[in-house]
């Protein structure tokens, strides 16, 4: 199980998957970043699901410097670090929580944000869900944080494991929101030393 336990566990190295180091993942920020802009121009809030040790929140803090942006991780070491790497960015806040819990009980009660993002995450937390048969609550939290034109942006490696994950939650939101981009890459991932897919998904949630 992919637990809290289990972050802390990985998180006692820094920079784990080499974030910082690597091309292909910053290739896939910036592409997050850019779409976010064209879906939503400059948005007032963001929530960051996953944030780690904040190589993206730094990005995402100087690309939109009037967002009030709260990233969330599982992990307090990891956030430990993202509070660094953000320091001196007064538009970004940080909360440890575990998100396969009801939302209202981790502090986001009554939260609203213009965008979420959630990258590659969601297949980490998917194994609890389906164990507490609680996909469809996380669903209805996660959309219940935005209002109707909100974004939901996300991306997902794909292989064997994870597409069917993913696939099985990406119908389930179609239910609730617009599919409005939808794209897929292959590229060489140099930490990893091999070609990588994911998606790169847009969802905006209807009225």
């Amino acid at each position: 199980m992919f637990d809290r336990r289990y972050f802390e566990r990985v998180f006692n190295n820094e920079d784990p998957w080499g974030y910082r180091s690597c091309q292909y993942e910053k290739t896939k920020y910036q592409r997050q970043t850019e779409l976010i802009r064209s879906f939503a121009g400059s948005p007032g809030s963001i929530l960051e699901i996953g944030c780690a040790e904040g190589i993206h929140t730094v990005m995402l803090a100087d690309a939109f410097p009037g967002a009030s942006i709260l990233s969330v991780d599982i992990s307090s070491k990891a956030l430990e670090r993202a509070r660094a790497a953000c320091r001196g960015r007064s538009n970004v806040g940080f909360l440890n929580a575990d998100l396969t819990r009801p939302f209202d009980e981790c502090g986001l009660a009554g939260q609203r944000f213009d965008v979420v993002i959630q990258s590659e995450s969601l297949y980490y937390m998917f194994p609890t869900l389906l164990i507490r048969s609680a996909l469809i609550r996380y669903l209805n939290d996660l959309t219940g944080t935005m209002e109707a034109g909100s974004i939901f942006v996300t991306s997902n490696g794909l292989h064997l494991i994870t597409r069917p994950v993913v696939g099985m939650f990406y119908r389930a939101m179609k239910r609730r929101a617009d599919l409005v981009h939808d794209s897929t890459y292959r590229e060489w991932n140099e930490v990893r030393r091999r070609y990588e897919t994911y998606d790169l998904k847009v969802f905006r949630i209807r009225d």
